[in-house]
């Protein structure tokens, strides 16, 4: 009776906690561009989400009473809900200022009814966003915010879900609970947590993965009708990690014909193959990407690279060197973002070696191998992580852009579940050899660490050299007012926010991004031209042969002497823009300004706005 006392009073204080936590952040909102959102957050804030995820953890695997145990799961999904639903909490107007904002200029499109659906490459999370923004009244930026949450939410409730599937143990599934929580996928190099199809996809894969597995195991007609709707929901949401699962399931179908061939084959095996919804699911695909040429070129590049010199890790190399130069170091980084995600690979990799024991002698590896053809869903799905693996590869030997970070994504997906898998087996096995309390006692401190390590890592911010991503409302409203009176004949140049972005953003879907710039500027192509590095030291004047516009947002101030050191940009370099005769602030409404530059030798007078 004191041990049912003492868990519910931790559950009360882990509730009271977190209310008190969200009137804290509500009472704290963002009057400006905040360049870290750990540091523009009331310490307390931190503070309480931290003593509700630690009550959670302890209630969970100390309570004896399942609904006790259950509501001590709950607090910590809510501690993490309300953590990934800061930005909303705190009156962020918008998050990312380079993709998302042109995800948000689809959505105002597509919910204006100025474009169909089909239209899109990837118009899940767009249509999503369109029917809360009708649903709900709210503005389309607002709801785009909100559809972020839920996509992550899913993930939260979905990974133990298919740890319960997969193994119908009560300890293991809360173990993928908070191996959920952790986010794992999002490593803020091609998944990150903003409005991101690739992103929502991956937060999504653990909903797919739990109907598939449900097919698996008891294939009925209502079950493969779901499985159809997933699927198809799937590759809408985005092609390319559609093409992923697509990959496993296939290997997951492969090693199903093929294990039962190998056994001799009779009608009752045959009819529980899931070869007609897989290839449903491949139908679909084809279908959807046959006109992609985004998708065709990408295969284009994997397909030619045995025939090109590539340079592995080329990219990786130069950000190396530019986080060198501003202190910090790859280990460093790779450190702060990966730690717990290698943790659980080495976990995963653990896992396959007692697999393959387990299996090669016959035994039962998981509660649900009792059902048919279930012994052997662990090494179809380590064949389809195989797959993934080799994809990863591929995409990383041939520098195929930052692609293979989305694919790594992916894989941290099937990381989370079975990492928490074999967590959850490790510590039965103690709990068998040694003591429950002692195997309770490793799974608390270990989940609080793993948590402690990701918690500084669920936002972008400047702890892994990044900034918030915040868009403010006057940068917006700033941009709206330039294109509505700017003189369509000068061009843009940019300084490290994108012009065009923010042109898709407040609707201008029609205007190419390349009309935004002048031949040889940067532009949408960042990093080949455009404004000079420190120009403070060379005259902006004579660099351009024609007058030219140069947003300058919040951001753009901050970001560079702030958060870089003056790596490109500096303070001296902003002071330039206000002394510089022949640069002229045309428009300012104290979080953008926007500078006319007038080459040397032009005409003066002219009108700007």
């Amino acid at each position: 009776m004191r041990a049912h006392t003492l868990t519910k009073s931790a559950l009360f204080v882990g509730y009271l906690g977190i209310s008190a936590a969200v009137a804290v952040a509500y009472n704290a909102p963002v009057t400006g561009y905040e360049l870290d959102i750990y540091a523009g957050t009331p310490a307390s804030f931190w503070g309480l989400v931290s003593l509700a995820v630690l009550l959670s953890v302890l209630v969970v695997f100390w309570a004896a009473k399942p609904h006790v145990r259950a509501a001590g799961g709950a607090l910590g999904l809510l501690a993490m809900t309300v953590t990934v639903s800061l930005p909303i909490i705190r009156g962020y107007y918008y998050i990312g200022d380079a993709d998302p904002l042109s995800h948000l200029g689809t959505a105002k499109v597509l919910s204006s009814g100025a474009m169909s659906m089909t239209e899109s490459r990837y118009p899940a999370v767009h249509t999503l966003g369109s029917v809360l923004h009708m649903v709900t009244g709210l503005s389309v930026r607002h709801v785009m915010l909100v559809t972020v949450v839920v996509f992550l939410v899913c993930f939260f409730v979905f990974v133990p879900l298919v740890v319960r599937e997969l193994t119908g143990d009560t300890l293991t599934t809360y173990v993928g609970l908070f191996s959920g929580l952790l986010l794992l996928p999002i490593n803020h190099l091609g998944a990150h947590q903003y409005v991101f199809p690739t992103s929502q996809a991956v937060l999504f894969a653990p909903a797919f993965l739990l109907v598939f597995f449900l097919v698996f195991y008891q294939r009925t007609a209502r079950l493969s009708g779901l499985f159809l709707v997933v699927a198809t929901t799937f590759v809408i949401l985005h092609p390319q990690q559609a093409a992923n699962l697509l990959l496993l399931s296939g290997v997951v179908v492969a090693g199903q014909v093929g294990y039962d061939f190998w056994r001799g084959v009779n009608t009752d095996q045959w009819r529980r193959w899931l070869l007609p919804e897989v290839g449903f699911f491949a139908t679909v695909f084809s279908l959807w990407v046959w006109n992609l040429e985004m998708f065709w070129g990408t295969l284009q590049r994997v397909a030619l690279i045995p025939f090109q010199d590539t340079t592995v890790g080329g990219k990786a190399a130069t950000r190396t060197g530019s986080l060198e130069q501003i202190g910090g170091s790859l280990l460093g980084i790779f450190l702060k973002l990966f730690s717990v995600q290698l943790l659980y690979v080495l976990l995963t990799g653990l896992l396959l070696v007692i697999a393959l024991k387990y299996v090669s002698g016959g035994r039962r590896w998981y509660t649900r191998a009792s059902r048919t053809s279930g012994q052997m869903l662990p090494m179809y799905l380590y064949g389809g992580l195989v797959a993934l693996t080799l994809l990863f590869v591929v995409f990383l030997v041939g520098g195929v852009s930052d692609q293979y970070f989305r694919h790594l994504a992916m894989m941290m997906v099937f990381g989370t579940i079975l990492g928490a898998i074999a967590l959850g087996r490790g510590f039965r096995a103690l709990s068998e050899r040694l003591s429950p309390s002692v195997s309770t006692g490793l799974v608390v401190v270990v989940l609080c660490l793993c948590f402690a390590l990701s918690l500084p890592v669920v936002f972008a911010s400047p702890y892994i050299y990044y900034d918030s991503q915040h868009v403010t409302e006057s940068g917006m409203h700033g941009y709206e007012t330039t294109f509505e009176y700017q003189d369509r004949s000068t061009t843009f140049d940019d300084i490290r926010s994108s012009t065009y972005r923010y042109g898709h953003a407040v609707g201008e879907s029609d205007r190419p991004g390349e009309s935004y710039y002048a031949e040889g500027n940067r532009g949408i192509h960042s990093g080949e031209h455009g404004i000079p590095d420190h120009f403070a030291n060379r005259s902006l004047r004579t660099y351009y042969d024609r007058q030219q516009y140069v947003p300058v947002p919040e951001a753009d101030r901050v970001r560079d002497p702030v958060l870089w050191e003056g790596f490109r940009f500096s303070d001296a370099d902003f002071a330039y823009l206000d002394s510089e005769p022949g640069i002229d602030k045309v428009q300012s409404n104290g979080g953008y300004d926007l500078y006319l530059v007038d080459p040397a030798g032009a005409r003066n007078g002219t009108d700007a706005t």
